[in-house]
C-alpha cells in the first residue's frame, strides 16, 4: 500500500468540522484505497447537484443559494452510514462562485470553515489552487503533485 493510500483521515480532529485534502491529481485507485482504509464513503458533489437540480430550470443560481449548499453538505454527512465522507467534485461550486460578481466565495469559505456538528467526518478533496489561504493548517492535508 502506498503512503497516500494509507492516509489516516478517520482520526482527524475536530471530528465534527470540515477538513480539506488538497490534491491536484487524485488517482482513482488510491482514492479507493483511502476510502477502504478509512472506512469512508466517497460522494461526488457534481452528481449530487445534478440529482437536486430541476431539469426545467433555465439557470443555475448557486451564488444565491450558498446557505442551501452548505446545508446539503451537512445532510450528506447525516445520511451516510460510514464515519468518514470523502467529497469529490466541490471544485465545480467553488469555480462557479469565483466567477460570480460579489463576495460569494469568501462567504462560502467562511461559513464552511465555521460549520460544526457534522455527524460524519467530512474531508473535501480539492486542487491546491482552490483552497482558501486562511484555512487552518490543522484541518488540511496537502498531497504534493508529482511533476515529470
Amino acid at each position: 500500500m502506498t503512503a497516500i493510500a494509507s492516509l489516516l483521515l478517520r482520526d482527524a480532529r475536530p471530528s465534527d468540522r470540515v477538513h480539506l485534502l488538497l490534491w491536484d491529481t487524485p488517482n482513482p485507485f488510491e482514492l479507493d484505497q483511502i476510502t477502504r482504509y478509512n472506512n469512508a464513503q466517497r460522494v461526488n458533489y457534481r452528481d449530487n447537484l445534478l440529482q437536486r437540480t430541476d431539469p426545467t430550470a433555465k439557470f443555475l443560481t448557486l451564488h444565491h443559494r450558498v446557505d442551501e449548499e452548505l446545508a446539503e453538505l451537512q445532510t450528506l454527512c447525516k445520511q451516510t452510514v460510514k464515519p468518514v465522507v470523502l467529497l469529490e467534485g466541490l471544485d465545480c461550486l467553488i469555480t462557479y462562485l469565483n466567477v460570480q460578481p460579489g463576495n460569494h466565495t469568501t462567504l462560502f469559505w467562511s461559513n464552511l470553515e465555521n460549520t460544526r456538528k457534522l455527524e460524519s467526518l467530512l474531508w473535501i478533496i480539492l486542487p491546491h489552487k482552490l483552497a482558501p489561504k486562511t484555512w487552518s493548517e490543522t484541518r488540511l492535508i496537502r498531497i504534493p503533485s508529482l511533476t515529470t
